[in-house]
């Protein structure tokens, strides 16, 4: 049969390197290895490189070692056998590789970043480029190159280090195989030296009309360098009205003069020696008005009984609104008989009225005041309360709320050894039904209130504080999505929500329906906590939060990265993936630098919480948030207290591989303590996430900690780390270092080049142990 080449295409386009054609025939006989060839448009006659052979089908393979566009025309596929011969023509297009003509532009730097135009076009060769890539290293450093791929333009380089010199190129990609083109021109850079951290305890509050006062606690820096405070001044409104003040070092204030009244300011302050500092965090302000307050608006009054009403309104920004005032009286009363309720806190926006008489009509006014005065009064609204008859049965007192209870006390528990029931049958499902489980409980007597969105927590305690006011969601804007992490008694979703008109991921914290009172108190306190804490990059900060049927739901930041424990072990790279860490001569995913940013971030996060005389109690990597940028965030204040010292009086589930000496002993809680928690952090991000303490029974640690005993110290952590570590865990509280003084420790090592901790992968490297049984709280 006469032969018949099979499946070669009309035209094939390659790139210009190393190219394998394949011809592929059949026939009887099937065509022998020195019976196919190739020709090339300028007549030269190639044979086979590699030949098989199956049951219907020779395929020959040929090897270019370096095609190039000359080669582009017209070839020939050919077989010759003893039952005839046959040749096949196609065309092959031969592209010319990719080079960008320009070398990337560096439009910014800092300590550990640099901001990159990669300047991909114009380019030498063909098109259409299909990926890019960013080549960088260190200059004089013997290592390969790095590389991200980039979609767009502009891009920023993270975890550099500082005071380093690094070289940067970029390599476009077209289609097909082989399509990596050469990098092109090559641009250097120099980070800068890490600079001081920013000044502590600032504050903003307006002086006057045209004045804001700075003010912050005073700066004790480690060097000898001469330094002062730079203040940036910008206004919200008017873009171009920015400026920058030079401060004396010893100074702890600044006046902001010459601005407009009832205008919003962002400010922020570094400390600036030889190198420039770190920014703080905006603070914004506005300065005092000019003129009255303008009178409050879109009023309502709702939720009526024959003794209460809720008032609510909203206010204008900009005027300098110090305390909102409803006024309201006995309709046909004298003016001298009216009530005024003060409000100084201005972000609440509704009032509930108590007190009322039942079928009565009132007036209610609402007033603004500011510095200048008050505001004319909204429009003077009437509000009638219902009767006695009329309220709602759980709203009267007396002898039918005392038959409803009665009457209804069978089937209540009733009700509840049904739910139960259901629920052990519930725990069979499959997740979507556990989800929706989730949010069809309802729980007896509370550990907390909720009204409006404030909080009260039943504390025993002599002095109740004011209700907590949180960020209010509305449960209809929130979209659960996955669980992402579950505990004995608490339970994170994934969800998305709607804040303030966006959409935005978030983590959804409930506590399970099963939670004993004091793990729920536990979590409204975690509530508590993140609203008088504010907002700061290293600590997870709050969006809102929700009250349904009963149960409060917490929304926090997503940190996609997940926790800074699971990060850590996930990064050992000989234990996951052998071949890479081998190939790589490196342990561990994460460089020393990117783990001295995370202990530097916890630090940082640490020492604000400090600042705000809050005790976290369980510092650890698992409640170590990796955000966004892998910046590392402090998360679970649910055993936070907000007080300088503090004893534990109830038993309770204990971390007692992370607490200090003290706190064992005697359950005490100071930053101190905090302090002792994080030495022992440090060693898991320095171990890759070992388990401290591995092997060793809780009961062993109350023995031996009191004789002298500390973790060992890892194999591959440098002594100076290793120092900082015993430092934190000093028998004397007094005598370990504070926050401050731990970041300002860290910020030098991440400013010297010197590699504090080993990933190299050395002969005979073993990991530290881990015990996830032993890690649980005791």
């Amino acid at each position: 049969m006469t032969p018949k080449i099979e499946d070669l295409p009309d035209h094939i386009e390659v790139n210009s390197g190393k190219f394998n054609p394949i011809c592929k025939a059949s026939g009887r006989p099937l065509p022998a290895n020195e019976e196919m060839t190739l020709v090339k448009p300028d007549g030269t006659v190639l044979h086979p490189k590699d030949f098989n052979r199956t049951d219907r089908l020779s395929v020959a393979t040929f090897t270019i070692h370096r095609i190039l566009p000359p080669d582009s025309g017209v070839w020939v596929c050919s077989v010759n056998t003893v039952a005839g011969m046959v040749e096949e023509p196609f065309n092959i297009s031969v592209k010319v590789l990719p080079k960008p003509l320009n070398a990337p532009n560096v439009i910014d730097t800092g300590h550990n970043f640099a901001v990159i135009n990669i300047s991909s076009e114009p380019y030498f060769g063909d098109g259409p480029i299909k990926s890019k890539k960013l080549l960088y290293k260190p200059v004089n450093h013997y290592e390969a190159w790095r590389h991200i791929q980039v979609t767009n333009e502009i891009v920023t380089l993270n975890y550099l280090e500082p005071r380093t010199e690094y070289e940067l190129c970029v390599q476009l990609v077209r289609r097909g195989e082989g399509g990596e083109g050469h990098p092109g021109p090559v641009r250097r850079f120099t980070t800068a030296s890490i600079g001081l951290p920013p000044p502590r305890g600032l504050n903003l509050l307006p002086k006057s009309q045209t004045t804001l006062n700075l003010t912050w606690q005073p700066i004790f820096p480690s060097s000898e360098d001469d330094f002062y405070v730079e203040v940036e001044r910008r206004s919200v409104q008017m873009n171009s009205d920015q400026q920058n003040i030079k401060v004396p070092g010893n100074l702890t204030s600044v006046l902001l003069n010459n601005l407009h009244p009832r205008e919003q300011y962002i400010v922020r302050a570094r400390v600036n020696t030889k190198a420039q500092g770190e920014w703080s965090e905006d603070l914004t302000a506005w300065t005092l008005s000019d003129i009255l307050p303008p009178q409050p608006e879109n009023i309502k009054i709702f939720n009526i009984t024959d003794s209460s009403a809720v008032i609510s309104w909203t206010i204008l920004d900009g005027y300098s609104i110090s305390s909102i005032i409803i006024r309201y009286k006995v309709q046909g009363k004298s003016e001298d008989q009216h009530i005024d309720v003060k409000i100084k806190n201005v972000t609440i926006t509704q009032y509930q009225l108590k007190g009322l008489e039942p079928q009565t009509m009132y007036q209610v006014e609402i007033f603004a005041e500011n510095n200048i005065g008050s505001s004319n009064p909204a429009f003077s609204h009437e509000l009638m309360t219902l009767s006695e008859s009329q309220a709602p049965a759980e709203l009267g007192g007396g002898k039918m709320l005392l038959i409803a209870i009665l009457g209804s006390a069978g089937m209540t528990c009733l009700t509840v050894l049904l739910a139960f029931l259901i629920m052990l049958q519930l725990k069979r499902a499959n997740v979507q039904r556990r989800m929706a489980q989730a949010f069809q409980n309802v729980r007896e007597e509370p550990a907390v209130q909720f009204n409006s969105g404030t909080l009260a927590l039943n504390r025993k305690a002599k002095n109740n504080p004011d209700p907590t006011i949180y960020p209010v969601l509305d449960w209809n804007d929130i979209k659960f999505q996955d669980v992402i992490g579950e505990g004995n008694f608490g339970q994170v979703l994934k969800a998305r929500i709607k804040k303030d008109g966006l959409r935005m991921d978030a983590a959804i914290k409930r506590m399970k329906e099963y939670a004993s009172k004091d793990d729920h108190r536990d979590f409204a306190g975690e509530l508590e906590v993140l609203c008088k804490l504010g907002h700061h990059p290293n600590i997870i900060n709050l969006l809102g939060a929700c009250e349904h049927r009963g149960y409060l739901y917490l929304a926090i930041e997503y940190a996609p990265h997940g926790n800074l424990l699971d990060f850590l072990r996930k990064s050992r790279v000989l234990e996951t993936d052998p071949a890479f860490a081998i190939a790589n001569s490196t342990a561990s995913t994460l460089s020393s630098q990117q783990l001295l940013h995370f202990a530097a971030d916890v630090a940082r996060g640490m020492d604000y919480l400090s600042q705000k005389q809050f005790i976290h109690r369980d510092l650890a990597a698992r409640n170590i948030l990796v955000g966004e940028n892998y910046v590392a965030k402090i998360a679970d204040f649910g055993l936070s207290r907000g007080q300088e010292v503090y004893v534990k009086k109830t038993m309770g589930r204990l971390p007692v591989r992370w607490m200090a000496i003290e706190s064992l002993n005697y359950s005490v809680y100071t930053t101190n303590s905090d302090v002792w928690s994080y030495g022992v952090l440090l060693w898991e991000i320095v171990s890759l996430g070992g388990t401290p303490y591995c092997g060793m029974t809780c009961a062993e640690l109350y023995e031996k900690l009191p004789q002298g005993y500390r973790l060992e110290k890892p194999l591959n952590c440098d002594d100076e780390v290793y120092d900082l570590m015993r430092q934190c865990w000093r028998e004397k509280p007094y005598e370990r270092p504070s926050f401050a003084q731990i970041l300002v420790s860290l910020n030098r090592m991440l400013e010297e080049r010197k590699t504090y901790v080993n990933t190299t992968l050395y002969e005979k490297f073993t990991y530290a142990g881990i015990d996830c049984s032993a890690e649980e709280a005791a």
